[in-house]
């Protein structure tokens, strides 16, 4: 199943970013298919904390660059320093903490803005800038990567 993301246009609806566009290509010209389309959130929110996650990954500095397989277990690891966990506790009674989804059903707005606080203030933490720079790179890289949509 995919998921991507909308806008609404005169003439229907069209993908609302780059990754989204590359989704629909995947998809025949004339077939017919079955979707649930829900409002998110907040899409610009969404993209920003993509942006901020995927910024960081890309300028990982030096000793934390090659610790990370994938961008998803780089999130993850921000996820749970941001505190965005749940606790599981093993067979032998160990406590692991497991990051929460961001996902748009997993978080109302209040509470998805805090855990993007969060997440602002580990990812500066780990490139070594104030908050406030960061957030204004963070914004300049989403209009680049998702465009116009996203504001």
């Amino acid at each position: 199943m995919a998921s991507l993301y909308l806008r609404r246009t005169l003439t229907g609806f069209a993908p609302a970013d780059e990754p989204s566009a590359e989704i629909a290509r995947k998809f025949k010209v004339g077939e017919t298919y079955r979707a649930e389309v829900k409002k998110p959130r907040s899409y610009r929110h969404h993209c920003l904390i993509f942006a901020l996650l995927s910024l960081t990954y890309e300028n990982l500095p030096e000793g934390l660059e090659g610790r990370y397989a994938s961008f998803d277990q780089f999130r993850q690891a921000v996820a749970i320093a941001a505190g965005h966990v749940q606790e599981l506790i093993t067979l032998d009674g160990e406590i692991l903490l497991q990051p929460k989804s961001v996902a748009y059903d997993s978080l109302d707005q209040a509470a998805f803005e805090k855990v993007a606080a969060a997440m602002m203030s580990v990812c500066a933490k780990i490139l070594d800038v104030s908050e406030p720079e960061l957030a204004g790179e963070v914004s300049r890289y989403a209009d680049a990567t998702y465009g116009a949509v996203a504001a």
